[in-house]
């Protein structure tokens, strides 16, 4: 465990300080955190920030458990047992590492690092990302994100099925593609409010409903 959470943390060093790199040479970044270590950040755009991001947090997370409503009699039995297995609790605990580690590997990092790649050929006359390089990285980085969950599924199931496939798309994906914008619009901090809203609504609150479904179509 000693191990694994030290490798994790050189690793989260080394996307965090990469990705700051990246992200200031095209104009994103993390910039309420850097406002606050500056004394220079003020509670109007902390507010303005907010409300967006944790606002498109919970509306996602509300789709999400609808799409997996419909997923619900494709689950296969060892789904099923792991979600009627796993604690709110650990839930609670998951959705901090989806919201910090996976943003800062995902957004902060990947799309960073390629839409700065992307800029290098596509720019405008300031040096910076066109909106067709921003959302090309976002959409790229939105699935990557999304076929990054399928090794888990794997582990559990041992196979993915087709429609495990599908979910796995449908329900990254767009989560993947609201955080990227909200990235590149605010920073990194909304993105990071967003995902956590997310998974705090699906994980959390979801659990309770398709638990109850899943006891229902019994």
């Amino acid at each position: 465990m000693l191990l694994s959470f030290l490798q994790t943390a050189v690793l989260s060093v080394i996307a965090i300080g990469v990705g700051l790199l990246a992200a200031h040479a095209i104009g994103l970044g993390a910039p309420y955190v850097e406002a606050g270590l500056a004394s220079t950040g003020s509670k109007q755009a902390i507010v303005k920030m907010l409300l967006p991001a944790v606002g498109l947090g919970v509306l996602g997370g509300y789709l999400l458990l609808l799409l997996d409503l419909f997923f619900l009699s494709y689950w296969p039995p060892e789904l099923v047992d792991s979600v009627q297995r796993t604690t709110l609790w650990e839930n609670f605990l998951a959705s901090f590492y989806g919201g910090l580690n996976e943003e800062i590997f995902m957004r902060l990092f990947g799309f960073s690092v390629l839409a700065w790649l992307l800029s290098r050929v596509w720019h405008t006359p300031a040096g910076l990302p066109t909106d067709a390089v921003l959302w090309t990285a976002n959409v790229i980085v939105a699935v990557l994100f999304a076929l990054g969950h399928l090794p888990a599924t794997k582990n559990l199931l041992g196979s993915i099925p087709p429609p495990m496939l599908i979910r796995a798309l449908l329900l990254n994906t767009p989560i993947g593609l609201i955080c990227g914008w909200l990235f590149w619009t605010y920073g990194i901090e909304a993105a990071v409010l967003t995902h956590f809203s997310a998974d705090i609504v699906y994980h959390v609150g979801g659990t309770i409903v398709l638990r109850s479904k899943l006891r229902a179509n019994r």
